[in-house]
């Protein structure tokens, strides 16, 4: 009577049905995870726009004090104050605004009245009483898209339009 033989290791058959399902999970999960850590950055401007807007007009309703969305055209940059800020306060918040990524560029800012503001940095403004300068800003993104992000001056939302469009029009 001889020894029962053990069998040590997978059958080729075993490892082609893990590997499948490996594979399978990869296919499935993997665009997901891209789209995750490789944010596209005219999502990740957009969403900061609607964050910020949204913050800004509850933000000075409940301190009853002016805030002010900084728009840096010329560095493309985007930040926040508001009138109780010190200028230290104000200079910390510029450094940690949201600086666009390479592929996007803020084109200008336009306000009621065809006041329009292409260079340097343009100030909209959110008052203590609820409301806010009716303002655009038009950027172009890395696929050489214009988008139009209106801020209009009773709601309390941004409204997002992709192509350049006018204020008044």
């Amino acid at each position: 009577m001889g020894k029962p033989s053990c069998h040590a290791g997978f059958t080729l058959i075993e490892l082609t049905v893990v590997m499948a399902l490996i594979s399978l999970m990869f296919f499935v999960t993997l665009p997901r995870i891209t789209n995750d850590i490789f944010v596209n950055q005219t999502k990740k401007t957009s969403r900061w726009l609607l964050t910020s807007v949204r913050y800004l007009k509850e933000a000075s309703i409940r301190d009853q004090a002016d805030h002010t969305l900084h728009v840096d055209m010329d560095d493309g940059k985007l930040w926040i104050s508001h009138a109780l800020m010190t200028e230290d306060l104000v200079e910390k918040s510029e450094i940690g605004g949201l600086t666009l990524a390479d592929g996007i560029r803020i084109l200008d800012v336009s306000f009621a009245g065809n006041r329009k503001i292409s260079h340097g940095v343009a100030q909209i403004q959110f008052y203590a009483k609820g409301y806010s300068d009716n303002a655009m800003i038009h950027m172009v993104n890395e696929n050489d898209r214009e988008l139009s992000f209106h801020i209009p001056p009773f709601l309390p939302h941004l409204k997002i339009i992709e192509d350049y469009v006018d204020l008044e029009g």
